[in-house]
Order: structure tokens, then sequence, then C-alpha cells
């Protein structure tokens, strides 16, 4: 016998003495981020032996800073990959032609690279940055969505 599906919220409502009720989207969207690094788990496991993958604490170090990005909608689009030992996260936006790569080379290690280019071609600015300092992710991800 399955248990019964439990539905999943669309919405989150918060209800307050100082505000009627505010309505805030619950991204599930946001959760594709987390299932992704699940996989780079589960790839690691099935491939064991056959390349090289990102350790598990890599995994769980880029799943501890990704959960600190203020606010978590900065997550939506990001993608996800792993390259040999490390993890690569990746925010591209053509229009303004801006974009930010987060790279986790090992736990408590954080690399970003972020250029911004005008026309396509001529770079306005760019900066490759070392850091262990979790906020600095938040940080970018702010200048890239302005």
């Amino acid at each position: 016998m399955s248990a019964p599906a439990i539905p999943r919220p669309e919405s989150l409502s918060i209800s307050s003495s100082s505000v009627e009720e505010l309505l805030i989207p619950f991204p599930l969207e946001l959760q594709k981020v987390f299932n992704r690094l699940a996989a780079i788990s589960r790839e690691r496991e099935r491939e064991r032996g056959t390349r090289k993958h990102p350790a598990e604490e890599t995994v769980d170090w880029a799943a501890d800073v990704l959960l600190r990005v203020v606010p978590s909608a900065y997550l939506i689009g990001a993608e996800i990959d792993p390259f040999e030992s490390e993890i690569h996260v990746t925010w591209e936006n053509e229009n303004p032609g801006k974009s930010v790569i987060v790279f986790f080379p090992g736990p408590r290690q954080i690399k970003m690279y972020w250029e911004w280019t005008q026309e396509g071609t001529q770079v306005r600015e760019h900066q490759l940055l070392t850091t262990e300092d979790v906020a600095e992710v938040s940080a970018r991800l702010r200048w890239f969505f302005q």
C-alpha cells in the first residue's frame, strides 16, 4: 500500500499582528539547485574510479555556501556542474553582458570570477577573487542582478 501524496505548497503565508497577511512565493525551482548537488554526489558513487569527481566534503561545502545566499531567489537559474574535483556554479545574462562563476575547489575554499562585457566583446569589468567569506557570494550576485 502506498502512502497518500502530500501536496506541495505553492506559497508560504506569513501572518503577523503588524501585517495583515503577506504572500511569499515559495520557488520550488530553488530545490533544483540542491537536487543537482545530490546528483553530483550520486554520480561520484556510481562512477567511482572511472574519472575525477568532487569529494563529498566539497559538495557539502557548496551546499552550505549556497544555503547562505541572501536572498535565496538569486539561486534561481544557477547552472551547477562538476569539473574534475571542483564544483562550478554559473550565472549568465546576455542582456547586460554580466556573468558570475563561483568555483568550489575544495572545502572552505571559494573562488569567484565575474565579468561585464559591452556589446558582447569589450570587457568593461572583470576580476578573480579567492576567499573563504561566504558573504562575498551574495555580494557578487547582488551586483549581477542589478
